[in-house]
């Protein structure tokens, strides 16, 4: 079926072109294919899936060609050599699309890195005007550095700064806005190849957006405005009529909940605004992609007043179909986009304020998307955006998180599958919208928030702490008892002492106790002594997170274990020597449901190497009542002179099952 979409698209396209129409500008989706590479790698091919693609259209490898082949509408491909991903360094990937119309796509940024089972930052902040709510990555002066621009809802300017290139920046030179300027996004409005601003302003008694033509060397013309609906909240430029001119969405937070569709002309200007409807009120995050495969861009709405997010199907002129609705967290207030689990469809990430989650919806690739899932974040996450943090070439998802007791941000590395591992917390200071770049061009991702200024974090290349081991696994144990210690040694391979700020773990079912004080001289070592105290039954997990000054910071160690309600005593039995084909006395092993509720028991059997040699009887039928004991028998029988071994194996719902006692002896 998405053979044929693509094969009509064609014809449309060639149609189009016939009668004089206009190119597309192309929009470029995340993740590309491959998402990152490691230095030295060997030239590969490069996929890049999006969206307004036609003959003719080229991928750009940091603005320079690269041999491209169109494979349909959605997708390309293009020739990478070795030289490209020689040195560490992120590459920005564009697609240009011929005249009439066409134009440059929305970048997508490819580190080149070595990947990472952790990652750490380091924070820094610049000022810039009153009051920012987001800060905006963009190459503003074309120079192949990362810049920042932040609105300043307080001073009604937003705040260029231009970066070195080394993570450091410019001070900020301010332009004047609308009143209350809340966010902004870049793009060529007028064609001429530099980048300009749309900038939102909330005031109630002018919402508008204003529209601050770019220079081409970081620099900007006076804002023009234009209206837009009640309180505009946040907005995304994109060709949705696909007449090769870039237009504007802008979410709205009106009682209805709706979102303002302004067509540009082409030349900085736009048509009055038309606005059509979601499920509920405060649009605080808009974002587009393609989600039915039919070659236009739609458009999806974090509605913070409805616990839901609202898709648009486009139907290519510019305008919408009935909005779908599909729940989410509650007081959604970010939105991304990209795919998740490499289906080839457009999966959704919404960021719930008042749930502490993110929640991931799958596509199905026809505008519908399954049921969410929900993955916890820390406290109040606001903004959501969506980068290959590590570099394992799946996508991952970072959070702002505005409010306290804890203000910073929440990484969630990505499985490839749709699934995300727990998130790792980063203390930023606390922001609202967060962008994902690389401010110093060494290939890792880094990210800016906004809060009382402009807070960066940039990552981390490495650590001089050795953790051994790096994972810790404990035995089962019984809920609300105290495991048996286990030992990480902490060791500070570097030339100078580190300084142990504080470590933690997330859930009361794991514990440490310190013995490395408040420093570790260089070449020294200490313990963590770890201890698994179960609150309920089932496999349980957590992370030790180790903050300290040797780079990488967080250290992380994954904890695991499981609990269970079930007591056996003893855990093995040992029958001694015993003569060939005669039986031994019988055993006893004694099951105990420590639990407060049925037990229930699936299978008591022999299992293992020499299992015929082992028989068992057991009074504990299928199930067994809270606080309530049973006796299993078990007799050796040795068919051969010699060691002999076997497991008494016992199946139940109480945790950690299967429960295991050994069963050895002596033939002779």
């Amino acid at each position: 079926m998405r053979f044929h979409l693509a094969v009509f698209t064609v014809v449309i396209l060639l149609a189009t072109a016939l009668l004089g129409q206009s190119n597309p500008v192309p929009f470029v989706n995340q993740p590309l294919v491959p998402t990152t590479a490691a230095p030295g790698s060997p030239g590969f091919t490069l996929t890049v899936n999006g969206t307004g693609f036609v003959s003719g259209s080229v991928v750009n490898w940091n603005g320079s060609p690269r041999t491209t082949a169109f494979v349909t509408t959605s997708q390309l491909t293009a020739s990478i050599s070795a030289t490209d991903v020689a040195v560490a360094s992120t590459a920005t990937i564009t697609v240009k699309s011929p005249t009439p119309g066409g134009g440059v796509s929305n970048p997508v940024v490819f580190p080149i890195a070595t990947a990472r089972s952790t990652v750490s930052f380091t924070v820094s902040s610049m000022a810039v005007g009153s009051l920012p709510l987001s800060a905006r990555i963009a190459d503003l002066n074309g120079d192949g550095k990362a810049d920042i621009v932040a609105p300043n809802t307080s001073s009604n300017t937003v705040s260029i700064l231009l970066g070195n290139g080394d993570g450091t920046f410019r001070p900020h030179v301010d332009y004047a806005t609308g009143q209350n300027p809340e966010d902004v996004t870049v793009a060529d409005f007028n064609g001429d190849g530099k980048l300009d601003l749309a900038v939102i302003n909330a005031n109630a008694l002018a919402n508008s957006v204003s529209i601050l033509l770019g220079n081409g060397d970081g620099t900007f013309q006076p804002h023009v405005d234009y209206p837009v609906g009640e309180t505009p909240l946040s907005l995304v430029a994109a060709d949705l009529n696909r007449d090769g001119k870039i237009d504007l969405v802008v979410g709205i937070s009106s009682v209805s909940g709706d979102i303002s569709v302004l067509l540009g002309n082409g030349d900085g200007t736009f048509q009055p605004y038309a606005s059509y409807f979601t499920a509920g009120s405060q649009a605080y995050s808009v974002a587009v992609g393609d989600f039915n495969h039919d070659g236009i861009l739609d458009v999806v709405i974090a509605n913070s007043g409805a616990e839901s997010v609202s898709v648009l199907l486009g139907k290519g002129d510019g305008t919408f179909l009935p909005h779908l609705d599909f729940p989410v967290g509650n007081s959604a207030l970010g939105v991304t986009v990209g795919d998740f689990d490499g289906d080839g469809n457009l999966d959704l990430a919404a960021s719930n304020y008042e749930s502490n989650s993110v929640s991931i919806l799958l596509g199905r690739g026809d505008g519908t998307f399954q049921p969410q899932v929900q993955y916890a974040t820390q406290n109040f996450p606001f903004g959501i955006t969506s980068a290959d943090v590590n570099g394992d070439g799946n996508l991952d998802l970072a959070t702002a998180t505005k409010d306290a007791p804890f203000a910073g941000l929440s990484v969630l590395l990505g499985n490839g599958d749709g699934t995300f591992q727990r998130y790792v917390p980063y203390d930023s200071g606390g922001g609202y919208q967060i962008s994902a770049g690389d401010f110093n061009n060494d290939g890792l991702i880094d990210f800016s928030v906004a809060n009382s200024g402009v807070t960066i974090l940039i990552q981390d290349h490495g650590t001089v702490v050795a953790l051994s081991p790096s994972s810790v696994k404990f035995a089962t144990q019984l809920v609300g008892t105290v495991s048996s210690t286990q030992v990480v040694k902490l060791t500070n391979s570097g030339s100078t002492a580190i300084s142990i700020a504080s470590m933690s773990v997330a859930t009361p079912n794991f514990a440490v106790v310190s013995k490395c004080g408040r420093s570790v001289p260089a070449g020294q070592s200490c313990n963590l002594l770890l201890y698994f105290t179960p609150t309920a039954s089932g496999n349980l997990t957590d992370t030790l997170a180790i903050y300290d000054s040797g780079g990488g910071s967080p250290q992380l160690v994954p904890l695991s274990g499981a609990g269970t309600s079930v007591y056996w005593s003893p855990k093995s039995l040992n029958f001694g020597a015993i003569t060939v084909r005669k039986t031994s006395p019988p055993q006893t092993v004694t099951l105990t449901n420590e639990g407060s509720v049925r037990l229930s028991i699936t299978q008591i059997t022999i299992v293992g190497q020499n299992k015929t040699e082992f028989t068992q009887v057991n009074a504990c039928g299928t199930s067994l009542v809270a606080g309530a004991t049973c006796t299993i028998d078990v007799w050796f029988t040795p068919k051969a002179t010699g060691s002999r071994s076997a497991t008494l194996s016992i199946a139940d719902n109480g945790g950690g099952s299967p429960q295991k006692v050994s069963l050895t002896g002596t033939g002779q």
